[in-house]
């Protein structure tokens, strides 16, 4: 998230990826079905296929609660933060029985008592009766949490952007780079070297004057040194001034973010240029027919994942406590 988050390509990536894998929503009017049950907050379908896109796109993951009514039928879903969620251990067949949800977030000083344990999604009523009676009846049930996941390879699936993680960092340090700059009104940074003052009093009155000179947001252009130096050519004086110039092309940066940007974009299943930046001669003309086969190049590229999203919303609606006819 903070890979993401610090690169403004990582950002608009995940942003382009999110929604593409929403799209425009369910094809059916869903817009009457309330999945949390809060008069005064509809949450619909759509609510929460774009809601798990967001997670999916960053984490190519998401953890979905699901509470149930005493028919054993779903009656509620809502989305449960990535980042607060670990699995429960492990059994030999590789299945995590416990989904633990920390609201306040995870660190070493976490009490046991600051966590929720919540049983691995599994809609069946025999399991469901079992796991009511375990936490002593309905009105202490706190419902199923399902792990849904772009790739089962890991046990935890990997963000698109540690691919491109080096890239993401050149970018952070890149605008870092260039506030620097800017706070330092472009210039070069200047080595005051001056001898031994007799006074300190004289010493520090010379500190200031540099500082007020230079200003607040360019003190950090000059560099003051003690020094006592001995020059054939300069034995004189009690200042010396020397100045680091920088010599770095403008092409340079160029070259690092346009490098940067195009090996993010393609961490992101290869996102095709002309929907990540304007390309000159190529969005400029009247059809916008790159455009158009920009959006289809990449929305074949992510149809698998939708088609596995549309297989969660098939199974996640299935039992539903209102029947739904949609094409998922």
């Amino acid at each position: 998230e903070n890979l993401i988050d610090s690169s403004p390509t990582a950002t608009q990536c995940a942003w382009i990826y999110q929604t593409f894998l929403g799209g425009g929503g369910f094809e059916n009017d869903l817009a009457e079905i309330d999945l949390a049950n809060d008069w005064w907050d509809v949450y619909t379908p759509n609510d929460l296929l774009f809601d798990i896109c967001e997670p999916l796109s960053r984490h190519q993951g998401c953890f979905i609660h699901v509470g149930y009514n005493a028919n054993f039928q779903k009656a509620e879903f809502s989305l449960i933060p990535y980042s607060l969620c670990r699995l429960g251990k492990l059994d030999s067949d590789k299945y995590a029985g416990k989904v633990i949800v920390s609201p306040n977030g995870w660190g070493k000083y976490l009490k046991k008592e600051d966590v929720r344990v919540y049983d691995t999604y599994n809609p069946n009523p025999i399991i469901i009766q079992k796991q009511v009676e375990t936490c002593g009846g309905w009105e202490n049930y706190s419902g199923q949490i399902i792990y849904f996941k772009l790739s089962d390879k890991y046990t935890y699936t990997k963000s698109l952007i540690e691919v491109a993680y080096t890239f993401a960092q050149t970018e952070n340090h890149m605008g870092m780079y260039y506030v620097g700059t800017v706070k330092r009104s472009f210039e070069d940074i200047s080595m005051i070297r001056h001898r031994k003052f007799d006074d300190k009093q004289d010493e520090q009155n010379f500190y200031n004057n540099i500082k007020s000179i230079s200003g607040l947001e360019n003190a950090n252009s000059k560099l003051i040194i003690e020094d006592d130096w001995d020059d054939e050519r300069e034995k004189t004086g009690n200042i010396r001034i020397d100045t680091i110039k920088n010599d770095v092309k403008p092409e340079k940066y160029a070259h690092f973010e346009n490098s940067s940007a195009n090996y993010i974009r393609k961490s992101f299943k290869n996102i095709p240029p002309q929907l990540v930046d304007y390309v000159a001669g190529k969005l400029g003309n009247t059809s916008g027919e790159d455009l158009i086969k920009a959006q289809s190049i990449y929305n074949s590229l992510t149809s698998r994942d939708r088609q596995k999203i549309e297989m969660l919303f098939r199974e996640l609606f299935r039992n539903y406590v209102i029947p739904i006819e949609s094409d998922w």
